[in-house]
């Protein structure tokens, strides 16, 4: 078989290896699975520039003897000594070919490389984890896809190496790449498999890693063909070949290098020594010893305090030793005995409904999106008629509702929780939203946001435990509570209004009933004031009349004891009440009348400035 046909046969290999990684790796949900379908990709695009270069100096090859026949059979070459280049068009294109395609194709090449690792990075930790039902498939056709690129690979670089053909040994590089990139990508899967979950992020990290040296080789390279000195009849190294490739095609070639650089740096054989004939041909003994030991090791199982275990055979559970508590336990090497740990004293969590989200220093309202929000239905007797026969009673009025309901378990049957259900972690969220959903259907809106939370979340405990008994799940119900609940983000501004407007209400209808208390207060406390006012009054009417009927009693026996008495007894107190309240003056008179008095009548500014003495003629009186 030529070196066309090989060509031919390496491009037609590495597209459909591309096309079949990644359609395995979609099927498994395998990340690596991805970078090594982008590698095969980039080697198909190798392979074909590689083949159709083969095409162009096969052409010219051809040119070239035919030009050759046609000189000989005319018997001279002075016809064609002359001639230009339109003469060997087949060389002209391919030369052409080599000058403005390659290089411009590489550049392309470098892009599509840093495109393959700048994409794949970002992606690589929001990719779906490994479907494990689906991987003993996937790693067969994996399998069958490296045994198909190694030998074409196998043979490519032999024949390129044999047969000095430089073009060919660019897609037999990438050929033999893809296939130790295959066979990685199945001992990926297959960790994943044995519980390792995250083998395949690694090994999709570390190919994404190669992709990106290789890009920066082949930029490496454009920029050396830039400065390199031209020399016609020298051969040059291809563009779009990558030595890192074909290094890691072909890894046994890293002895026969690193044998070089040590006779060079020691100046002797050192490829020679009976040390390093020994590790080069007891290498694959070794490998197998250290495999062999890897395997040892996995027959040793640890336990971690607050873990158990299932143990299975085959896929089935070991009779007798089902559970492993903690402590070191033996069993046969993988794959043979698997070991499945659970937390089983751990007490875990979930949260149904809205999960909560990125810490805020602030407070945050409800009319601001702070977590992943689900909004659910809850009942609302506002708005209910009281009627028993209204027809409105039939059909409550419901309300949607955001709410966050933290569910906190603890595994107390692992055989129960692992082999009577599929995905119990999941059966019991699910039982758990179900139950929810029942409750808040049931559930009065105003009265689960106010005093209600702690019996909603007794109420949901017992029934999320009645249901995980039901489903024979084997856990404990540890606690459910209601938190994190308010109206949902896009009608929480009218819910406040409504909610300001209710406690205005409120606020006015007990000033109202405050203003009413006071006013009642005042209003019989003044009905008591007059009352005692006019009992008062009464009383003391009474008393005077009374008073006076005894005062002419005792008149009537006074004057009849002394008639005289009593009556110039009354004149005198009838003339003290008369001028008792007048200003009076006290003359002493003598003997003489020759005195003249003058009497100041003016009123006082105070009583005990009034003059109390009578001066003689020519004083005056203050």
């Amino acid at each position: 078989m030529d070196q066309k046909k090989i060509g031919f046969l390496n491009w037609v290999v590495l597209l459909a290896a591309t096309v079949g990684l990644l359609l395995v790796s979609l099927f498994v949900n395998s990340a690596s699975g991805v970078m090594g379908a982008i590698i095969a990709g980039i080697g198909f695009l190798v392979a074909i520039l590689s083949w159709f270069q083969m095409r162009l100096q096969e052409r010219e090859q051809f040119e070239r003897l035919e030009m050759e026949e046609l000189s000989r059979t005319r018997g001279g070459t002075s016809l064609f000594e002359t001639a230009d280049a339109d003469t060997f068009p087949a060389k002209r294109s391919r030369e052409q070919f080599e000058r403005y395609f390659v290089p411009g194709f590489t550049a392309l090449l470098c892009l599509l490389q840093g495109l393959a690792v700048y994409f794949p990075w970002k992606l690589l930790g929001n990719m779906a984890p490994l479907q494990t039902d689906r991987a003993t498939l996937a790693m067969a056709l994996l399998g069958l896809f490296a045994l198909i690129l190694f030998m074409l690979g196998k043979y490519s670089s032999g024949l390129a190496r044999l047969a000095g053909q430089r073009l060919l040994s660019a897609s037999a590089n990438y050929a033999l790449l893809v296939a130790y990139t295959c066979f990685l990508i199945v001992v990926s899967i297959g960790f994943v498999w044995a519980e390792f979950r995250s083998a395949d992020i690694l090994v999709a990290c570390g190919l994404c890693v190669v992709v990106g040296l290789i890009a920066l080789e082949t930029l490496l390279s454009l920029i050396m063909e830039i400065y390199r000195v031209r020399v016609k009849g020298v051969e040059v190294r291809l563009l779009y070949e990558s030595r890192l490739a074909g290094l890691l095609g072909k890894p046994e070639a890293l002895l026969t290098t690193a044998a070089h650089t040590l006779d060079y740096q020691f100046g002797f054989k050192v490829s020679e020594t009976w040390f390093y004939r020994f590790l080069a041909d007891k290498l694959p003994m070794l490998i197998l010893a250290q495999f062999g030991v890897l395997l040892l090791s996995s027959c040793f199982v640890l336990i971690n305090p607050g873990e158990q275990a299932l143990l299975e055979r085959l896929g089935a559970p070991v009779v007798g030793r089902q559970v492993l508590d903690p402590g070191l336990h033996l069993k046969l090497p993988w794959p043979i005995d698997k070991v499945y740990r659970y937390h089983t004293q751990q007490i875990q969590s979930f949260t149904v409904g809205s999960e909560a989200g990125e810490e805020h220093e602030k407070t945050i309202t409800w009319t601001v999106a702070h977590s992943a929000e689900e909004n659910l239905l809850v009942a609302s007797t506002n708005g209910i008629s009281q009627d028993t026969n209204s027809v409105e009673n039939k059909t409550p009025p419901v309300n949607l509702i955001a709410i966050g309901v933290p569910v906190q378990y603890q595994i107390t049957n692992l055989t129960k929780w692992a082999y009577v259900n599929k995905g119990p972690d999941a059966l019991l969220e699910k039982l758990a939203l179900r139950e929810v959903v029942r409750y808040l259907a049931s559930a009065d809106l105003g009265e689960l946001m106010a005093h209600k939370r702690t019996v909603a979340g007794k109420t949901l405990q017992e029934r999320i435990q009645a249901s995980a008994n039901e489903r024979d799940l084997g856990v404990r119900i540890l606690f459910a509570g209601v938190e994190d609940i308010h109206p949902p983000q896009k009608v929480a501004g009218k819910y406040e209004e409504v909610i300001g407007a209710l406690q205005s209400m409120e606020a006015r209808r007990q000033d109202a009933a405050a203003h009413a208390k006071q006013t009642n207060a005042l209003a019989g406390a003044e009905v008591y004031k007059r009352i005692i006012e006019a009992q008062t009054d009464s009383a003391r009417v009474t008393g005077l009349a009374e008073a006076r009927a005894s005062f002419f009693t005792n008149q009537i026996l006074a004057h009849d004891a002394s008639p005289e008495v009593y009556i110039q007894r009354a004149y005198l107190q009838t003339l003290a009440r008369s001028v008792g309240g007048a200003r009076k003056y006290v003359i002493v008179t003598t003997n003489t009348s020759a005195d003249v008095i003058q009497i100041n009548l003016e009123d006082k500014l105070r009583p005990d400035l009034e003059g109390v003495g009578i001066g003689r003629v020519g004083k005056k009186i203050d």
